[in-house]
């Protein structure tokens, strides 16, 4: 499984600043990505999103969102679905703080 090995792989650099292209990382480009952020996104991400959105981002099934396919220069856009909804996808803004949606748009975009 990949999720596993990308823990294992982040908790012994976990001091080590990963460089993040503008490409894959929309509108963080300008700062560092750290492998606690990317660590923090993933188990955000397993806790809260996988049921809906799959294991890997591999969808669970039809209708939902393929997180795969967001586009990585739009983090308005996620921002916003994370914290208010958009269509069966609940609201996160009273669980999730600016911090939590900033990881999560790391892992989804790395």
């Amino acid at each position: 499984m990949r999720i596993p090995a990308l823990i294992a792989a982040l908790t012994a650099w976990s001091t080590l600043a990963l460089p993040v292209s503008a490409e894959s990382a929309g509108s963080i480009a300008d700062t560092d990505v750290t492998a606690a952020q990317l660590k923090k996104g993933a188990t955000s991400y397993r806790k809260r999103c996988a049921r809906c959105h799959g294991v890997n981002m591999v969808n669970a099934g039809p209708g939902i969102f393929d997180l795969r396919t967001f586009p990585k220069d739009d983090k308005p856009r996620f921002v916003d679905a994370v914290m208010n909804g958009k269509n069966a996808m609940p609201s996160w803004g009273d669980v999730l703080d600016e911090e939590d949606v900033d990881t999560l748009w790391i892992y989804v975009t790395k």
